[in-house]
């Protein structure tokens, strides 16, 4: 019921002029702990040790709260109901469908206005990419992002209920206050790897299995890239969604690039086209649709069954 609600729906703009949005209500939260956190000057050990103090015990924190408002819920009429409704706005279809577009609709036009949209997606200076490449950050910020923004908050609301999905929307609220120092960041990176590392997996095959909605070639080549390219991207969570799409449109994604002054070096995933166009992102929206409705049935599915 999430899902399906969060997709059509996202988070109303109303509400959240009227209530805010919870995951900024769990990143003033985690506020209330930054003080174990010390300066950039401090000893690279002791950011280390204290960063993973501080995500510990802002996630304690969070998750005891959430457990205690779950099991308190639960005992309502149509609590199931009721949880669904509160687990609507830590899912991001709509919004990462909304973003996209925005790209693909900006792209022939207005380059400029094309990065501004992808900056919502990505946290990289674009303003040295070229058309191709921001087609291609686009695709990858997608890819990445249906895993890690999607998949994964429904993986864990499906296996420990409301707690699970709002402990994962707490984990990035840590991120978020330790995003400026990498020595303090370690800890959460490593348990935000640790729970989207399946995730990102079902992605990967879920991007196959939608491909093969239209195109069982496409689903073949999706999982052919998977076996052969998913560990050249560089990143745990990101391989197996990237290399799934790059089959499946048979592109190439990856590859060096320049953010800003910065020159990036990474590789090629996939085998297909290099140079991208609208043509090929656009294809990349129709297969995130079909992966985010396929997805939407497998659950409910499932849930029928349970």
């Amino acid at each position: 019921m999430a899902l399906a609600l969060e997709r059509f729906l996202g988070y109303p703009s109303p509400l959240r002029r009227l209530v805010g949005h919870p995951a900024n209500g769990l990143y003033m939260l985690n506020g209330v702990f930054t003080a174990l956190v010390p300066d950039a000057e401090a000893a690279p050990v002791r950011r280390v040790i204290t960063g993973a103090a501080f995500c510990l015990l802002a996630m304690s924190v969070t998750l005891a709260l959430a457990v205690v408002a779950t099991t308190t819920l639960r005992n309502l009429p149509y609590a199931w109901f009721l949880e669904g409704l509160l687990a609507v706005p830590f899912l991001a279809q709509y919004a990462l469908r909304v973003r996209a577009r925005a790209v693909a609709d900006a792209l022939d036009t207005d380059l400029a206005t094309a990065q501004s949209a992808l900056s919502h997606l990505v946290n990289h200076d674009l303003s040295q990419m070229d058309k191709s490449e921001t087609a291609r950050g686009c695709l990858e910020a997608v890819a990445e992002n249906t895993a890690t923004a999607v998949v994964a908050p429904a993986f864990w609301l499906a296996l420990f209920g409301l707690p699970g999905i709002i402990a994962i929307s707490a984990l990035s609220a840590v991120q978020r206050r330790l995003a400026g120092d990498n020595k303090a960041r370690m800890f959460a990176k490593s348990i935000d790897t640790a729970v989207n590392y399946l995730p990102a997996r079902l992605t990967g095959v879920l991007f196959a299995g939608a491909a093969s909605m239209t195109s069982p070639s496409g689903g073949a080549r999706a999982l052919e890239m998977i076996w052969q390219d998913a560990g050249k991207a560089g990143n745990l969570i990101s391989g197996w969604p990237e290399s799934a799409m790059a089959g499946a449109l048979d592109i190439r994604l990856g590859g060096p690039r320049r953010y800003g002054d910065t020159w990036v070096e990474r590789n090629w995933v996939g085998d297909g086209i290099e140079h991208l166009t609208i043509q090929e992102l656009r294809a990349g929206l129709k297969l995130l649709a079909q992966a985010l409705t396929l997805f939407t049935l497998l659950v409910g599915i499932a849930a029928a069954f349970a």
